[in-house]
């Protein structure tokens, strides 16, 4: 008989840090660079295109860049992130989605405890 169930999710604590992946930081990497490129653009048509352009072969969103640019500043926990991203229009669900769904891409790791 085939198991149908769902994975169970992975649960953390609210001290949980994560960071990025070597996986995570080549797309930063990558992202800066098409950003840096768009720049010599003209507005934001062409800053909107960049993203997609860099996320759509990744399988991601175009904003998740904005979580991985923070995770990658340094360790973060969830609220933190949510925290220093609140000015982007960003709520903490919409941070603890992003974490989980690039800890599932590989983008992003749990820092292990000390």
């Amino acid at each position: 008989m085939l198991n149908d169930s769902k994975p169970e999710k992975v649960r953390y604590g609210r001290s949980q840090k994560f960071r990025l992946s070597e996986k995570g930081n080549e797309a930063v990497k990558a992202y800066e660079v098409t950003i840096a490129a768009a720049r010599s653009g003209h507005g934001r048509a062409e800053f909107d295109a960049a993203r997609k352009a860099w996320s759509a072969p990744r399988g991601l969103a175009p904003e998740d860049a904005q979580y991985l640019v923070e995770f990658g500043v340094a360790g973060h926990t969830l609220k933190e992130a949510a925290d220093a991203l609140r000015d982007c229009g960003t709520s903490a669900k919409d941070v603890k989605d992003a974490t989980e769904r690039l800890i599932g891409f590989g983008m992003l790791e749990a820092v292990p405890a000390s």
